[in-house]
């Protein structure tokens, strides 16, 4: 199992990398989340956190941003 970055209060850290953006498909050209997983952020748990970060990983692999 990998080793995710945990934020100041121990939770799964944000993939925000301070280049944010949304392209034509609402998808951050910056993390790779959508714009509604952006909105669910703050309020998600570790597991939906995981599971965010991954399909924003996948995006960002599609495009060559990984």
């Amino acid at each position: 199992m990998r080793c995710e970055p945990r934020d100041a209060d121990g939770r799964i850290a944000s993939p925000c990398v301070s280049a944010c953006g949304l392209d034509e498909r609402g998808v951050c050209r910056g993390c790779g989340r959508l714009r509604e997983e952006i909105r669910q952020w703050k309020a998600a748990d570790d597991v939906a956190r995981l599971d965010i970060r991954a399909r924003a990983e996948l995006r960002r692999s599609a495009v060559g941003l990984a």
